[in-house]
């Protein structure tokens, strides 16, 4: 995290000064993104690596890709992030079950041959995970076997991207504002800070708040992943026409507005950045709050049944004056990003302040 001072923080602050010279890398990363989106060799390359996967252990499963790769975020250099369900998994059936976990990534890391290189099973992360190079397409690979919501979590933010072309320009460019800064990392992923972008983007209502999917999802059938129902994740395409947004505001004001709203240390310390409806509620009634609130918009019982029996966790995982916390908006109790706390959530607030000051 150091290196984000000094001689580096200069020249990033330059690269946000000159707007057009800006828009121009972020245009030409969107269209070598698009393009590798779009190659057919890549997708030839994924489809080897999943193969590889599930006939190198003895256990009958299918493999899944989520992440950048999925919502289509991925440049060269990403790696793949997988998920193995080793046969009636996906829904959950393993994910408190931490030592079953590890013991199908140690079966998994003994079974690989020489096409897996460099094979380290990390346990500090918050899911277990097997990381290795895969030799034959090069692809450097995370892989887990805890559920598939990791997948829907992808499912759903791929919906998001899709809703304004402004939303997919402004993830884009944040992405690469925090890799300038060298923020990403194991404990803060472009998952977390794409779910920054999306909080910001619904408060210009760009993008709508979780509650509007649940309401287009009444009629849907739940489906439940370690307990949280996910069908918001589906059924999407009658949706789209829906979701124009009624705010003209360009991408380079949109980049601006999610520095200055993260500019905000007192609100970031008083608050939980609550996706569900897309407002920040106070982080010492939040568990309370939260539930009147949707009590009051409606029959979302099957929604938070379990989120009112989390109420322990909730107000371990929300409440801390010393970190930015925003709700996961699938597994409602989490906070997304426990890793800007204290220093760190200092150090964010800081780049934020410096960046939208220099645009």
């Amino acid at each position: 995290m150091d290196h984000a001072h000094g001689k580096d923080n200069t020249e990033n602050l330059k690269l946000l000064c000159e707007k057009s010279k800006f828009c121009h890398q972020i245009e030409c990363l969107i269209s070598s993104i698009d393009q590798i989106n779009n190659d057919p060799v890549v997708k030839e390359r994924l489809d080897k690596l999943k193969n590889s996967i599930e006939n190198c252990v003895e256990i009958s499963g299918r493999v899944y890709i989520f992440g950048s790769r999925l919502y289509g975020i991925a440049n060269a250099g990403s790696d793949v992030d997988l998920y193995f369900d080793t046969g009636d998994c996906f829904s959950g059936k393993i994910a408190d079950d931490y030592t079953r976990q590890l013991q199908l990534i140690d079966l998994f890391a003994k079974a690989t041959n020489k096409e897996f290189i460099g094979v380290k099973i990390i346990t500090e992360t918050r899911i277990p995970i097997v990381r290795f190079k895969h030799d034959p397409t090069n692809f450097d690979c995370d892989l887990h076997f805890r559920s598939g919501l990791s997948v829907h979590n992808s499912e759903l933010i791929k919906l998001y991207l899709t809703m304004d072309e402004r939303v997919r320009w402004v993830v884009i460019a944040v992405k690469h504002w925090a890799v300038s800064y060298k923020l990403l990392s194991d404990d803060f992923s472009t998952y977390s800070l794409i779910w920054l972008v999306l909080f910001v983007m619904m408060q210009y209502k760009i993008v709508p708040p979780i509650i509007d999917l649940w309401r287009m999802h009444q009629k849907h059938v739940p489906n439940y992943i370690e307990g949280w129902d996910t069908r918001i994740c589906f059924n999407n395409d009658q949706l789209k026409s829906k979701m124009f947004s009624k705010s003209n505001l360009s991408e380079w004001k949109l980049l601006r507005n999610f520095f200055k709203f993260y500019s905000d240390s007192i609100k970031l310390q008083n608050y939980v950045l609550c996706t569900v409806f897309g407002e920040l509620l106070s982080k010492k009634t939040f568990y309370s709050t939260f539930i009147t609130k949707v009590n009051t918009m409606g029959n979302y019982q099957c929604q938070i049944e379990k989120f009112v029996k989390s109420e322990t966790l909730i107000n371990t995982n929300f409440g801390s004056f010393n970190r930015i916390e925003l709700q996961n908006p699938l597994k409602l109790c989490n906070n997304v990003i426990p890793w800007l706390s204290d220093k760190n959530m200092n150090l964010f607030i800081d780049l934020c302040t410096n960046s939208g000051n220099s645009m």
